[in-house]
């Protein structure tokens, strides 16, 4: 089971073969069971264990619906995971959070600056993010940007869930920052090859991708009519990677206030360079789904379109919520509960933690 210890303080395809989609729905649903099942199965006890190697039938799927493809080839996995490896905090996270603990806070918006703006970003880590942290900004990191949020028989009631999710989280918002409901933008963005726009639309579309802009259309509509100020921003930017390679993943608790990875100047091969925190980023509205997009992540980079079988490690950084630390706690409980199929599997999980920055008290 996984370690746990806190420190203190997606060109767009075009074609889907349809029996691969249908299979990778399939997929989903086995990790949304395994989510649920987190849920009821979680325990706080989190030591080491042994653990078998993959087996042939029962390696890891994949749960990002591109065309497949071995991980050996292009591009090659085994001289990417080599480079990833390279950032220390893979070898020893509790280290590297000792050493740049500052550099992740600065990524949080700690300003008591009334919050106007709220993004709605894909979790894929290869979407590009600001290279400083605004005051008043809260990003939310969902699959698909939300297309995967809801399991509800029809796609207007999937919109209509996460439509009053969502203007719930503003209205909260607001709220707590003194401002009238109207004055927080929320922007909802899609991008290029998204896997969860594959594992949604890939069985009954010939174009997932703008099927996912078709529902964040609709969702931005569904949102103004309860009084949201939203606005789809269409496709956002990447960094141009075609495979996912990311060796991690940053749950955001803290209600949308980090706003990127840090940069960091690291010793490789014995010179200092500048490496950001790859990884996957999760924040919801609803822890439930965070966990799921958490689990999901895990089975995109234990799957073909990233590293495979070779996937041997793999580290959750949950960052706890310093308003509700018992909340936070219990995510953590249901992950190391959710992870323990994939470690059945060969693959070492650890969980790390570390508390947010709290909001400045500016006056």
């Amino acid at each position: 089971m996984p370690e746990r210890r806190e420190q203190l303080s997606d060109a767009a395809q075009t074609q889907r073969n349809a029996a691969e989609d249908v299979a990778n729905r399939r997929d989903f649903l086995r990790i949304s069971a395994i989510s649920a099942a987190a849920t009821v199965l979680s325990s706080s006890s989190c030591t080491n264990m042994e653990h078998p190697h993959h087996d042939d039938d029962e390696a890891p799927v994949e749960a990002h619906a591109h065309k497949k493809h071995e991980s050996h080839g292009h591009p090659d996995m085994d001289k990417e995971l080599s480079a990833q490896m390279k950032h220390p905090f893979h070898t020893n996270p509790e280290q590297w959070l000792e050493a740049h603990g500052k550099d992740l806070d600065a990524c949080f918006d700690c300003s008591n600056e009334p919050v106007t703006e709220v993004e709605i970003v894909c979790i894929d880590e290869r979407m590009t993010m600001a290279l400083k942290t605004a005051s008043g900004k809260r990003v939310l990191r969902m699959a698909g940007s939300g297309v995967l949020f809801s399991k509800a028989l029809t796609e207007d009631e999937e919109i209509e869930e996460l439509a009053d999710s969502l203007a719930k989280y503003v209205e909260e918002i607001a709220r707590s920052s003194g401002v009238d409901v109207s004055a927080i933008k929320l922007k909802i963005s899609s991008h290029l090859t998204c896997g969860a726009a594959a594992k949604k639309f890939g069985a009954t579309s010939a174009n997932p991708d703008e099927s996912a802009r078709t529902f964040q259309r609709k969702l931005a509509a569904a949102l103004k009519k309860r009084g949201i100020n939203a606005e789809f921003t269409n496709d956002a930017p990447m960094n141009g990677n075609t495979a996912h390679n990311a060796l991690a993943t940053t749950v955001d608790l803290s209600r949308g206030r980090l706003q990127r990875t840090p940069t960091t100047v690291e010793s490789v091969d014995g010179m200092a360079q500048p490496m950001t925190l790859n990884t996957f980023v999760v924040s919801s509205p609803s822890d439930a789904k965070a966990l799921e997009d958490a689990l999901l992540s895990l089975d995109i980079a234990s799957g073909s379109h990233s590293y495979g079988k070779k996937l041997r490690q793999y580290t959750f950084l949950v960052l706890i919520d310093p308003a509700d630390p018992k909340r936070s706690w219990q995510f953590v409980s249901d992950l190391t509960a959710g992870a323990r199929p994939f470690e059945a599997k060969g693959i070492k999980v650890k969980i790390v933690t570390r508390e947010a920055p709290g909001v400045r008290n500016e006056g």
